[in-house]
């Protein structure tokens, strides 16, 4: 019997690594954000090693370090327009899935849908959303606004459906160009959505030809009730974060039994696991690499960084001391504030360890033999259909994951030799949605 077959994303940061003393290193681009040649080779360099998706993920504000002195010891602080730099990428690539980020609290329906559609047409069928609620301080943005935990959810199902809705409203042979009959369009097959609902009304049709994929594939990461109850009725990809093996396998037979559950096919929700890292030729070389950025970043910016993560300021307490007792809180993610309170109680961490490990995003290093095992190990076991991978360093990790990584997973079946198709979809083996009745 054929092996299962990895999925692998990366994620492009625009910190240059996600680690906040990354881009200090020697190597690293001098203002990784704002450097497109860079970005492209990136991209590039992801499909030479036929990965699934360049990933981009978004903020609508600078939401971790909230002091402007710390802030200022980070790069935290730039970043293009995510609609933009994929089309700029689109014309860059020609087999990636391009997946990006887009807030349903601070966008509109209509406008997020012909974005996403013309993205699709203009990548050739390659585009993925990335749904996200945003949380944190977006709202002083945007006049104020944040919803409450609940309501952020309603929101992006409502949100989701008008989006969806707005697709399906146009067939996909709508468009005649029938120059002998003089009609354009069949208005026959063009339809108003005329929603109204709780949060929205939208009344439509969308002003663009239907999207290749017919829709561009749904990603999301929502890992509270409500966000797996939304992911499981409506995504394709979902990231979740990296737990341990047997942790994994629960959480990854619970999401698949939940989408069975909302009627669909299990093998149509991809479950990709976050997998920060460092990687080197050997163990001994990614330790030192990360060692080393992690004497690069300023202990403050850890600190600063748990006061978001957790909602409660470390800064009084002992370094070396342990993690006091803390209080969930309602203000920022119920997720994050399990996931680095819980690992502090049973690792018995110190304030210190929590914060490099808040710097850090918890990325690891690994030889590349590692990778490969650790990769190979989650898939054959059920625990993930792959990783969405995201590198602490700007000083080689993927070159490492597509020269060493990827042909050592080929190697051994459980990642592919190509491209599978033309689409995002295709490639993924996801179906292409048909149209829905209005």
């Amino acid at each position: 019997m054929a092996k299962r077959e990895a999925i692998l994303s990366v994620i492009y940061d625009a910190w240059g690594g996600m680690h906040p003393g990354a881009w200090r290193h020697p190597d690293a681009p001098k203002d990784p954000a704002m450097d497109f040649q860079h970005i492209k080779y990136l991209a590039q360099t992801a499909e030479r090693g036929k990965l699934h998706a360049f990933f981009l993920a978004d903020s609508l504000a600078y939401a971790l370090e909230k002091d402007p002195q710390v802030l200022s010891l980070t790069s935290n602080v730039a970043r293009f327009e995510p609609f933009t730099l994929c089309t700029a990428l689109a014309m860059a690539t020609q087999h990636i899935g391009l997946a990006l980020t887009a807030s349903t609290t601070y966008s509109e329906p209509f406008n997020i849908a012909r974005m996403f559609a013309s993205l699709d047409h203009l990548s050739g069928g390659r585009a993925g959303w990335n749904i996200v609620t945003s949380t944190g301080e977006a709202g002083a943005n945007f006049n104020g606004f944040q919803p409450g935990r609940d309501d952020r959810y309603k929101r992006a199902s409502e949100f989701y459906d008008v989006v969806a809705g707005l697709w399906d409203g146009l067939e996909d042979d709508a468009f005649l160009y029938d120059k002998a009959g003089g009609r354009f369009f069949d208005p026959e097959k063009i339809k108003s959505l005329n929603h109204k609902g709780e949060f929205y009304q939208v009344e439509g049709p969308l002003n663009i030809s239907r999207p290749p994929q017919g829709h561009p594939v749904i990603c999301q990461a929502g890992s509270s009730p409500a966000g797996l109850a939304f992911a499981t009725r409506v995504a394709e990809i979902l990231f979740t974060y990296g737990l341990d093996l047997e942790a994994s396998k629960a959480l990854y037979k619970e999401i698949k039994s939940m989408a069975a559950a909302n009627g669909r096919d299990p093998d149509h929700i991809k479950v990709l696991p976050s997998l920060g890292i460092v990687l080197g030729h050997t163990q001994e070389e990614a330790d030192a690499k990360l060692a080393q950025i992690d004497a690069l970043a300023d202990p403050q910016i850890g600190i600063e960084r748990l006061k978001g993560l957790i909602d409660y300021d470390l800064a009084p307490h002992d370094l070396d001391g342990p993690v006091p007792e803390i209080p969930q809180t309602q203000s920022w993610s119920k997720t994050m504030q399990d996931y680095y309170l819980g690992m502090a109680r049973e690792q018995n961490l110190t304030v210190r360890q929590l914060s490099l490990m808040a710097m850090r995003f918890d990325a690891v290093a690994m030889s590349a033999q590692a990778a490969a095992d650790h990769i190979e190990n989650y898939v054959v076991n059920e625990a993930a259909d792959g990783f969405n991978i995201s590198f602490a360093d700007a000083s080689g990790s993927l070159e490492i994951l597509v020269d060493e990584v990827v042909p050592e997973l080929q190697r051994r079946g459980v990642f592919r030799q190509d491209y599978q198709g033309t689409s995002f979809r295709e490639d993924l083996g996801i179906p292409r949605p048909s149209a829905r009745p209005q």
